[in-house]
């Protein structure tokens, strides 16, 4: 168990909430997410921290909980639970753009964390093109399901323009008067906005290719990375728990309390012990 700290943190009743409690990832937390392995990573994202972030604050976490939490913090608990379940390092592999050579990252989850934001709040005002006051909140968990959910039925544009829609509160013009018929410069500029007041929801790396030379940014997707990890190979997972109850005669609930990082300890163990 270890106890951190969100960059923006739960507002709930007024009272603002920083300080998270987690575990690490346990086989059984696995074996859930190789089961819903077809669902959008956004809902698999929230039924893993569901899991395994046991409080925030003075608050018990549940699935609405995490549901609640803006994309910068569930990507900081992501990061945090990698750490804590595998490691700091995070070795990546990603190609040039321009040549395709391929450029081998040691990554550290340390490194793409950002410390707490100095301001936070559960609301924000903007004013867009002089004239146009917006009030929005931050993109958070249920706003990125609702999108995921979007995309297959319409596409991609269709499901930006849907998390806009329901992270923006009100357009109001000059006069204070409603504007139901938003500006496009609303579209076009709050996006921008957002990015600035959470910016751990987008972790971009600037990268040079040894090759070529040419230097570009790429992002990174922490629950892609994290979630790939952990259930990318179901049936590797069962063949662990096979082999690890036909030696050890532990039975499958007590395997799959282990960590992976534990599980594999024992795994390696054996296989020098049967060499």
């Amino acid at each position: 168990m270890t106890e951190i700290t969100l960059p923006g943190g739960l507002w709930l009743g007024g009272a603002h909430h920083r300080r998270a409690e987690l575990r690490p990832v346990a086989g059984a937390d696995e074996v859930l997410l190789a089961e819903e392995r077809s669902a959008p990573p956004a809902r698999r994202v929230t039924r893993l921290l569901g899991r395994c972030v046991r409080r925030i604050g003075d608050v018990p976490v549940e699935e609405e909980t995490v549901r609640a939490l803006t994309v910068g913090d569930r990507e900081a608990l992501l990061l945090h639970l990698r750490r804590l379940t595998l490691g700091e390092a995070m070795p990546c592999v990603l190609a040039c753009p321009d040549c395709g050579e391929k450029l081998d990252l040691d990554l550290r989850a340390g490194d793409l964390l950002l410390p707490p934001y100095t301001e936070t709040r559960p609301g924000w005002e903007t004013v867009v093109e002089g004239r146009y006051r917006v009030r929005f909140r931050l993109p958070a968990g249920k706003d990125q399901e609702a999108a995921a959910d979007c995309v297959e039925r319409d596409g991609a544009e269709a499901a930006a323009a849907l998390l806009l829609r329901r992270c923006v509160e009100s357009v109001e013009d000059e006069e204070g008067r409603p504007v139901e018929d938003w500006p496009a410069a609303v579209a076009r500029e709050l996006p921008a906005r957002m990015a600035e007041l959470d910016p751990q929801a987008e972790i971009s790396l600037d990268l040079a290719c040894p090759a070529c030379g040419r230097r570009f940014s790429a992002l990174f997707d922490p629950a892609s990375y994290f979630l790939g990890e952990l259930g990318g190979d179901p049936a590797r997972l069962f063949r662990q728990v096979h082999s690890l109850a036909l030696h050890y005669h532990w039975s499958e609930p007590e395997i799959l309390a282990l960590t992976p990082r534990r599980r594999r300890v024992y795994l390696e163990l054996l296989a020098e012990a049967v060499s």
